[in-house]
């Protein structure tokens, strides 16, 4: 286990970290409004001159994004009053409270704040090897890595915190894709409150080359995953799964095969535009044209025709 962490930190710096650019992430949070978060009570968060706000207000009081994300890039800030006891959500279903993880942020001032509790531990199930500072009423950076079973986290450009969570027992069975999420803060003191600004994230399923690596995944899961990113990707994947088609290994030849068809059959629905069925037709084309084998060109050519 410690290699395989040891091999995890590696490649996330070698991948992640040091070729990540500002033009790499997307903002979410546009610092006006809550467009794009679901609160869970009215006024549990509030927008105050560009950051996310939440004072204390006890439990239930949550915001989430209005989409699910599995594998990515997430950046933010985070401001702790005296007491202060937030968190960041990850992979999570609002409804089911056991699914995901919490990622601490809290004020250094309980006696509960062990190395399983502290702020940038994976919340009662990783402590962190890397104590953060944790001094209140200063910004924070914050970044946290989910590459499939891998979780990284970094608190001022410090890693805290490295996970192979398929090999922990507690997170057993969890999603690969959820909700990311803030915890209402739930200090017992009033007048506390957790602070967040620049919110940014680098989504790695939006990625193919990142996306494809999934496919030859041995967790059933992650190829699940990786397909149903392939076809929100559409036309840009048919050129690389036609030539995993033709891969002599019969996972990679089933998976392209039945996620080549669910791009084709989504984008023949005929409220979808005619430009649409126009470039997925090409791809297709140069797909044949690229030497594919027999048995795939005929394929494609079948899924051309639900085109036309």
């Amino acid at each position: 286990m410690k290699k395989r962490i040891l091999l995890s930190l590696v490649i996330f710096t070698l991948l992640f970290s040091c070729e990540s650019k500002q033009e790499d992430f997307v903002n979410l949070f546009n610092g006006k409004d809550l467009t794009n978060w679901t609160l869970q009570k009215t006024g549990s968060f509030e927008v105050t001159d560009g950051e996310m706000v939440t004072r204390s207000s006890g439990s239930g009081t949550d915001i989430y994004t209005e989409r699910v994300f599995g594998n990515f890039i997430l950046q933010l800030e985070f401001l702790l009053s005296e007491v202060g006891n937030s968190g960041v959500f990850i992979r999570r279903d609002p409804s089911k409270p056991d699914t995901g993880f919490e990622v601490q942020i809290l004020a250094p001032w309980t006696p509960r704040r062990d190395d399983l509790h502290c702020t940038g531990s994976l919340y009662g199930h990783v402590a962190v090897t890397n104590r953060p500072d944790e001094t209140t009423g200063k910004w924070h950076k914050m970044e946290i890595v989910c590459d499939r079973h891998d979780i990284r986290v970094s608190i001022n450009d410090h890693i805290t915190t490295v996970a192979a969570i398929d090999t922990v027992k507690t997170l057993a069975g969890r999603p690969m894709i959820g909700y990311i999420g803030f915890q209402g803060n739930h200090a017992e003191k009033p007048d506390q409150f957790a602070r967040f600004r620049n919110i940014r994230i680098r989504d790695l399923d939006a990625e193919p080359d990142y996306v494809l690596t999934g496919f030859s995944n041995p967790d059933w899961e992650i190829r699940h995953v990786s397909s149903q990113a392939a076809v929100r990707l559409g036309p840009v994947m048919i050129q690389p799964l036609a030539a995993m088609m033709s891969d002599n290994d019969p996972v990679l030849r089933n998976g392209a095969k039945q996620v080549l068809f669910d791009i084709v059959a989504k984008i023949s629905d005929p409220a979808r535009s005619e430009k649409e069925k126009r470039i997925t037709i090409r791809e297709i084309d140069k797909s044949i044209k690229a030497g594919s084998s027999e048995i795939t060109s005929s394929y494609l050519r079948w899924l051309k025709g639900m085109l036309e």
